[in-house]
Protein backbone atom coordinates (compact mmCIF):
# COMPACT_ATOMS: atom_id res chain seq x y z
CA UNK A 1 0.00 0.00 0.00
CA UNK A 2 1.72 3.63 -0.95
CA UNK A 3 1.18 6.41 1.48
CA UNK A 4 1.41 9.81 0.59
CA UNK A 5 1.98 12.20 3.66
CA UNK A 6 1.59 16.14 3.61
CA UNK A 7 0.56 18.32 6.88
CA UNK A 8 -2.48 17.45 7.38
CA UNK A 9 -3.48 15.18 4.49
CA UNK A 10 -2.57 11.78 3.80
CA UNK A 11 -3.66 9.58 0.66
CA UNK A 12 -3.15 5.87 0.16
CA UNK A 13 -3.91 3.08 -1.98
CA UNK A 14 -7.21 1.06 -1.03
CA UNK A 15 -8.51 -1.96 -2.72
CA UNK A 16 -11.80 -3.47 -1.46
CA UNK A 17 -11.29 -7.24 -1.77
CA UNK A 18 -14.84 -9.06 -2.41
CA UNK A 19 -14.51 -11.64 0.24
CA UNK A 20 -14.69 -9.48 3.11
CA UNK A 21 -17.32 -7.03 1.38
CA UNK A 22 -19.59 -10.24 0.93
CA UNK A 23 -18.67 -11.24 4.66
CA UNK A 24 -19.42 -7.34 5.61
CA UNK A 25 -23.09 -7.76 3.85
CA UNK A 26 -23.98 -11.10 5.60
CA UNK A 27 -23.65 -9.04 8.82
CA UNK A 28 -26.25 -6.16 7.59
CA UNK A 29 -29.54 -5.69 6.54
CA UNK A 30 -28.49 -4.97 3.17
CA UNK A 31 -28.53 -5.87 -0.71
CA UNK A 32 -26.39 -8.66 -0.61
CA UNK A 33 -26.15 -9.07 -4.49
CA UNK A 34 -24.87 -5.87 -5.31
CA UNK A 35 -21.69 -5.51 -6.19
CA UNK A 36 -20.35 -2.31 -4.83
CA UNK A 37 -18.89 -1.31 -1.91
CA UNK A 38 -21.50 -0.45 1.29
CA UNK A 39 -20.84 3.27 2.59
CA UNK A 40 -20.23 2.36 6.11
CA UNK A 41 -17.55 -0.54 5.13
CA UNK A 42 -15.51 2.74 4.52
CA UNK A 43 -15.03 3.01 8.13
CA UNK A 44 -12.62 -0.14 7.73
CA UNK A 45 -9.90 1.76 6.11
CA UNK A 46 -9.88 4.30 8.86
CA UNK A 47 -6.73 2.52 10.86
CA UNK A 48 -4.81 2.43 7.41
CA UNK A 49 -3.92 5.99 7.63
CA UNK A 50 -0.62 6.68 9.80
CA UNK A 51 -2.51 10.32 10.89
CA UNK A 52 -5.50 8.39 12.82
CA UNK A 53 -3.17 5.47 14.17
CA UNK A 54 -2.60 7.74 17.63
CA UNK A 55 -6.67 7.58 17.55
CA UNK A 56 -7.01 3.65 17.69
CA UNK A 57 -6.09 3.91 21.61
CA UNK A 58 -7.31 7.04 22.39
CA UNK A 59 -11.36 7.31 23.74
CA UNK A 60 -12.86 9.11 20.45
CA UNK A 61 -16.95 9.39 20.09
CA UNK A 62 -18.23 9.48 16.56
CA UNK A 63 -20.59 12.99 16.96
CA UNK A 64 -21.76 13.30 13.01
CA UNK A 65 -21.26 11.72 9.52
CA UNK A 66 -22.57 12.92 6.16
CA UNK A 67 -21.65 11.20 2.94
CA UNK A 68 -22.18 12.11 -0.70
CA UNK A 69 -22.17 8.69 -2.31
CA UNK A 70 -21.36 10.21 -6.07
CA UNK A 71 -20.84 6.75 -7.76
CA UNK A 72 -20.75 3.14 -6.54
CA UNK A 73 -17.40 1.85 -5.34
CA UNK A 74 -16.43 -1.71 -6.73
CA UNK A 75 -14.91 -4.73 -5.34
CA UNK A 76 -11.15 -6.05 -6.49
CA UNK A 77 -10.73 -2.25 -7.65
CA UNK A 78 -7.61 -0.09 -6.65
CA UNK A 79 -8.52 3.58 -5.52
CA UNK A 80 -6.92 6.64 -3.75
CA UNK A 81 -8.09 7.23 -0.42
CA UNK A 82 -7.52 10.40 0.84
CA UNK A 83 -8.13 11.25 4.75
CA UNK A 84 -7.80 15.41 5.47
CA UNK A 85 -7.82 16.92 8.69
CA UNK A 86 -9.95 19.48 8.26
CA UNK A 87 -10.43 20.93 12.01
CA UNK A 88 -9.12 20.52 15.02
CA UNK A 89 -11.01 23.09 17.88
CA UNK A 90 -10.90 22.69 21.66
CA UNK A 91 -14.34 23.36 23.15
CA UNK A 92 -14.08 23.81 27.26
CA UNK A 93 -12.46 20.13 28.01
CA UNK A 94 -12.80 18.64 24.68
CA UNK A 95 -11.43 18.57 21.68
CA UNK A 96 -13.47 18.07 18.12
CA UNK A 97 -11.93 16.92 15.07
CA UNK A 98 -13.18 16.61 11.63
CA UNK A 99 -11.79 14.84 8.90
CA UNK A 100 -12.94 14.20 5.11
CA UNK A 101 -12.26 10.65 3.45
CA UNK A 102 -12.81 10.74 -0.28
CA UNK A 103 -11.79 7.74 -2.27
CA UNK A 104 -10.93 8.77 -5.80
CA UNK A 105 -10.10 6.73 -9.22
CA UNK A 106 -8.32 9.12 -11.68
CA UNK A 107 -9.97 12.41 -11.92
CA UNK A 108 -13.29 11.03 -10.82
CA UNK A 109 -14.58 11.21 -6.69
CA UNK A 110 -16.42 8.02 -5.86
CA UNK A 111 -17.19 8.95 -2.03
CA UNK A 112 -16.46 11.85 0.10
CA UNK A 113 -17.54 11.37 3.83
CA UNK A 114 -17.11 13.98 6.44
CA UNK A 115 -16.92 13.27 9.62
CA UNK A 116 -16.57 14.69 13.67
CA UNK A 117 -15.52 13.21 16.80
CA UNK A 118 -15.45 14.25 20.04
CA UNK A 119 -12.60 13.02 22.29
CA UNK A 120 -10.90 14.36 25.84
Amino acid sequence: MQHYLEDGIEIIDVIFNKEDVEAYKKMLPIKKDAPSVPVLYLASIWPKFSMFEHFLEKEIYLKETSVDELKAIDVDTIYKAKLKNEKIKKVKSFTIYEFSLTITSGDDIYTRLNQTFVGK
